[in-house]
């Protein structure tokens, strides 16, 4: 970064510990490039592209000018080091009356444009961003291809507030807010609205800078380097900046997308979520400079201010043909050949070719935790800040550019690289420990269908898939139960798609492959089986979070009301009520056997009596719960006054609390028949007998003969038991003692 070095104020304020990686030489080889994906996903689409509206003009506020003479001074006045300032935020006073509604499908849309006189550039950002559940924000640059960084939802990526849209090469920016039907606003779902003026002219042909750099694209032999080379722009005490910074690999190559930049770029979590990353901002060999592939946002993962390093991980989805750069965690030797990939002052990538010094450089204090790089070929100036250095005889990174008096001006000049090992040597930094390998969840290990992880119904946080290591996890649904599913994740950070299968090996029972944040699904299992299987795989990208909550459900049976009673005649029929829920109407005291007249976990059966004569209702002996039963005389379901024609609990020659219910029918005759539980509430398996008994109607007890127990029942229900009914006439009394009487004996 081109400075002078007698005004540097870099005090090193950090102590140093042993080294733990001390017999160690190097660090890990580099690794890619990235894949190309198997299915080519288009961008999401901005709000106003979603509902067909990127036609009808938006309302325009526009900003007054700003002195850019005024700006550069202050940016000579700085004291160094410091990264690239281009632009400076600035208020933007918004209101509801401000924007435009329009009525979509599903909604309405609300729509705004920022614009500024005289502004080369410019970015919007919005703080106490706060949407309901349902509503969706948007902030887009009409003149960049990459119009957006993606949808916001809730308190945006982050969970801060905090939202920040592209960089755009133009002065005009949008915000696009979308309410579904039902809602109303009576304000902004923000708090404030930052507009970046951009007042040197990066993001565009423009340069701004000198014609002493060399292109990377001429020199093959490092093309890997270049393509994990980025271009950092970032927001920070209200002023906008840039610097470089390449990806990095982890020890364990996981394709964890870590960046490495420098400490006085980027120090902060607020830093870091801002910054947006341009991978192959470069030019061809001949030709017009591609502004490269957008990346929005990153957390910090560690920093270590004694040698000025910074490591990142990027949120944004990497695209294709990015490669990660290898690192040694020893300083190398005095007259290495070292090669620097970089972008000075915000343009498209630069290389330049060095040795390293004898000398330390005066970055900070001490000095001797920078190295010191004399340019053969090619310079570094401001914006080049955080890029890597390496040596030419392994190409691995040792240090990232703090401080140096080189540019086009001066390119005898010396730059102070802050040393890499320094950082990863030093416990208290966490350097070591993130690059050994990317973090993972605590599911782990579940990358495939044999070891997919068993879970129960509930919620699932902070959940990793990588592009290497995708997830599997083993759902309890029993046949013909529901799966109800609702993932969260944010789709720029790495298109998150989801497989069910039935069985490990067989085919995609569901597939779920959208283009949007989260996924909602439901899944009925049409399988004999009781577990489901769930992949969770990147379909782009290296790495996402993700969470996931999820709920079963069986459905009741299909004769669970009168109203879905099921037809039938005379047989048996098995049935479970498990899942069975209570209905309406209550049993009358009549039905009342010394435990109450409750009736649940019921189901229906709409019985058509095949013959005229006595008809049996009946689980005896064929239930693994305690029954009871009811019968209902009509061809409509019964209401509160429909009178119970006959019903049993615990008949006396059933075991285990198990029922028998009998009446006169003629044959034709539709019955309402209800089998349910006590008032216990117990449920189980059983089956329930419909059938008819016209040879011997006294024999209420089933055995074979009309005797003394028959005769017994009748007495016992002697002016009103249904049961003991046996001549229909609605009470018991002398005429059902006749009937036994005239039928003593054997049954015929």
């Amino acid at each position: 970064m081109n400075i002078n070095p007698r005004t540097v104020g870099f005090v090193v304020v950090a102590s140093l510990t042993a080294s733990v990686f001390a017999e160690v030489d190097t660090g890990p080889n580099g690794h890619g490039p990235l894949p190309t994906p198997a299915v080519d996903k288009p961008q999401p689409a901005t709000l106003s592209e979603r509902f067909g509206t990127w036609f009808v003009p938006v309302p325009m506020i526009t900003l007054d000018a700003m002195d850019h003479g005024a700006l550069m001074a202050e940016d000579q006045a700085t004291v160094q080091p410091a990264p690239f300032r281009f632009g400076v935020e600035r208020g933007v006073n918004l209101s509801l009356e401000d924007g435009q509604w329009m009525d979509v499908a599903g909604g309405r849309l609300w729509r705004v444009g920022i614009d500024a006189i005289g502004s080369l550039n410019s970015r919007i950002h919005v703080s106490g961003l706060n949407l309901p559940v349902g509503q969706e924000l948007a902030i887009t640059c009409p003149d960049l291809e990459q119009m957006m960084t993606g949808i916001l939802e809730g308190k945006g990526d982050f969970g801060t507030g905090e939202a920040y849209g592209p960089f755009s090469p133009t002065s005009r920016g949008q915000i696009e807010w979308f309410i579904p039907a039902g809602q109303s606003a009576k304000q902004l779902p923000f708090d404030a609205v930052g507009y970046s003026y951009g007042y040197i002219p990066v993001f565009s042909d423009i340069s701004n800078g000198g014609t002493c750099s060399l292109n990377p694209a001429c020199y093959a032999a490092w093309l890997n380097e270049s393509n994990a080379a980025t271009l950092m722009a970032f927001t920070s005490g209200g002023a906008s900046y840039t610097c470089s910074g390449q990806l990095v690999a982890t020890t364990a190559a996981d394709e964890t997308p870590y960046l490495a930049t420098a400490n006085h770029c980027i120090s902060t979590t607020a830093e870091a979520n801002s910054c947006v990353f341009y991978f192959f901002n470069r030019s061809p060999c001949t030709g017009t400079n591609s502004p490269g592939t957008l990346v929005s946002g990153s957390d910090l993962s560690a920093t270590y201010f004694a040698s000025d390093c910074t490591l990142l991980l990027v949120r944004g989805a990497l695209p294709a043909g990015c490669y990660w750069d290898g690192w040694s965690n020893t300083n190398p030797a005095v007259n290495s050949a070292c090669t620097g990939i970089h972008h000075p002052n915000g343009t498209p990538q630069a290389i330049s070719f060095g040795v390293k010094n004898s000398g330390a450089f005066p970055c900070g204090s001490p000095s001797g935790n920078w190295n010191s790089l004399s340019w053969n070929q090619g310079i570094t100036e401001v914006g080049s800040s955080g890029s890597a250095i390496f040596t030419n005889s392994d190409h691995k990174m040792f240090g990232v550019l703090t401080c140096g008096g080189s540019g086009c001006s001066n390119t005898a000049a010396d730059d102070g690289y802050g040393r890499w090992d320094l950082a990863v040597n030093t416990a208290s930094s966490n350097f070591a420990t993130r690059l050994a390998a990317g973090t993972d969840d605590t599911q782990e290990p579940n990358n495939s269908c044999a070891n997919a992880k068993a879970v129960l119904p509930g919620t699932y946080n902070t959940l990793v898939v990588k592009r290497l290591n995708e997830d599997w996890y083993a759902l309890p649904i029993a046949s013909g139960a529901t799966l109800t599913m609702n993932m969260t994740f944010t789709h720029a950070n790495g298109d998150v798609d989801v497989e069910l299968f039935t069985a490990c090996g067989g085919a995609i029972a569901l597939s779920r492959a959208g283009n949007t944040n989260n996924e909602s699904f439901t899944f009925v299992n049409p399988s004999a089986g009781n577990t489901v299987y769930m992949r969770v795989f990147l379909a782009t990208d290296t790495r996402n979070e993700y969470s996931f909550t999820f709920s079963t459900s069986t459905p009741a049976p299909a004769n669970d009301a009168c109203a879905t009673a099921t037809a039938v005649g005379a047989g048996a029929f098995p049935f479970t009520n498990t899942l069975a829920t209570n209905a309406a109407p209550a049993l009358p005291a009549s039905c009342d056997e010394g435990s109450g007249v409750t009736i649940t976990k019921d189901l229906w059966y709409r019985f058509t009596a095949p013959i005229t004569g006595r008809m049996t209702a009946s689980t005896c002996n064929a239930a693994s719960f305690d029954t009871r039963i009811a019968v209902y005389a009509g061809d409509a379901c019964p209401g509160s006054t429909t009178a119970v024609v006959a019903c049993s609990d615990n008949s006396a020659t059933c075991a285990s609390g198990t029922s028998k219910a009998e009446w006169l029918a003629t044959g034709g005759s539709i019955w309402y028949v209800r089998v349910g539980s006590g008032a216990a509430g117990t449920s189980g398996t059983a089956t329930l007998t419909l059938s008819s008994a016209v040879s011997c109607p006294a024999d209420i007890t089933g055995n074979g003969f009309v005797d003394g127990g028959d005769l017994a029942i009748v007495l016992g229900g002697w002016g009103g038991a249904v049961t003991s009914d046996l001549n229909n006439d609605g009470t018991t009394n002398g005429a059902d003692i006749a009937v036994i009487l005239g039928s003593w004996g054997p049954c015929p």
